[in-house]
């Protein structure tokens, strides 16, 4: 068959009938190209999802010119020794998650509902019904940035600051010295922010009775010296940058695939509570994390093949949510589809810390979007963004 290349454009404008076709003549596939496996089964997916003692998170653990390159960055980037949550595996990560999964309680999700659906109904005010709304600009990109910032607990009149110190420690740990200046920015970058959280610590000693966020749950830890200060602004960078890029990708998408489905937008009016299912089925029909990766510890069996300890594996989330083995007629959006356990979030302990955060937007849109055009909406003009990683737009225009 034709080997598998994910950044040729036909494959960027629809990747799902070469997924399909790969998936039938083999789930378990070496590409050349992306000198990895790529899986694209459900069950597959699944089973390594699950298998924490066979498959990394980490790529260093891929060992090889590969691995030694990464830790080779992460050695001249100023916060390149501390863990990722993502990046990490047990039992740093459980370590880790346990501390913040403090912050990612139902009751505190359930508090933020009604704020993210008025910042949804202000976001849309801004443009009259009457005219054409450009959704990625107008809602998904700042929706989720808002939400995510102001869920970690930072003011929004320094998203901007919190934004790029972030994107700069990030850009040094993937990088390197390879840029002169990155590294000198970066670490001014850090030493900014570490001055900014102990301010914010400073002004919620002064106002105990102040709600509980994620930026008091890390600091009280950090204070506790239940993590470092290095982890505690590594954890923070992380949920920001992994929380507003595949949100922002999934509200755009959502908006996209209704626009393109007027009978599933009348199906949406006649059950308006069951906004929530729909809000799975579209996670399913177009995944914004197109795949994860995890790098093999030892030679493990999967589908046939062997993956040799080192190996990196391309788990295709995009491909597994529409294995007609687990979802029959898998093409077909389905708002009634029962059982409907998609991986758009991953599985297992590294299932997405935000996902009831992404969910609660997700859905709040979804009825918004249903509320604003009684008379149903379609798309008037798209254009693809994202990456292979994250599937989305950059401009969408509904109508």
């Amino acid at each position: 068959m034709t080997p598998f290349n994910p950044f040729r454009p036909s494959y960027t404008e629809d990747p799902y009938p070469i997924l399909d076709r790969l998936r039938a003549a083999e789930p378990v596939h070496w590409s050349a190209e992306l000198g990895a496996w790529v899986v694209t089964s459900y069950a597959d997916c699944l089973r390594i999802l699950q298998d924490d003692d066979s498959f990394s998170s980490d790529p260093v653990k891929s060992g090889g010119e590969f691995g030694e390159s990464v830790a080779r960055r992460r050695a001249e980037s100023p916060l390149g020794a501390a863990a990722i949550m993502g990046n990490s595996d047990p039992p740093e990560h459980n370590r880790l998650r346990a501390i913040v999964n403090r912050a990612f309680t139902p009751r505190a999700i359930a508090a933020v509902r009604p704020i993210i659906g008025q910042r949804i109904d202000d976001l849309l005010e801004r443009v009259p019904v009457s005219e054409p709304l450009e959704v990625v600009g107008n809602v998904a990109e700042p929706l989720s940035v808002m939400t995510v910032l102001d869920y970690l607990g930072f003011p929004l009149e320094n998203a901007q600051a919190v934004r790029q110190w972030s994107l700069l420690l990030m850009q040094s740990r993937a990088e390197g010295a390879a840029h002169p200046g990155l590294i000198q920015a970066a670490r001014a970058a850090r030493d900014e922010m570490l001055r900014y959280l102990a301010m914010l610590a400073d002004e919620r000693d002064e106002h105990p009775e102040a709600p509980t966020n994620v930026v008091s749950v890390l600091i009280d830890a950090t204070t506790e010296g239940a993590m470092a200060p290095d982890e505690m602004l590594m954890m923070l960078i992380h949920i920001s940058l992994a929380g507003n890029g595949p949100t922002a990708m999934a509200i755009a998408n959502a908006a996209w695939v209704l626009g393109r489905h007027p009978e599933a937008q009348a199906w949406l009016r006649r059950h308006p509570d069951e906004a929530p299912a729909a809000v799975e089925e579209l996670l399913r029909f177009e995944t914004a994390t197109h795949f994860i990766a995890r790098f093999a510890l030892a030679d493990v069996q999967i589908g046939g093949r062997i993956i040799r300890a080192g190996q990196q594996v391309h788990l295709m989330l995009g491909a597994a949510n529409r294995d007609p083995d687990r979802f029959p007629n898998p093409d077909r959006l389905d708002f009634e589809r029962k059982d409907n356990r998609q991986l758009s979030f991953g599985h297992g302990i590294h299932f997405c810390l935000g996902a009831p955060l992404a969910r609660t937007e997700l859905e709040l849109w979804v009825r918004a979007l249903i509320d604003r055009y009684p008379d149903g909406f379609s798309v008037q003009e798209m254009a693809r963004g994202g990456s292979y990683q994250v599937r989305g737009l950059q401009r969408l225009v509904i109508a």
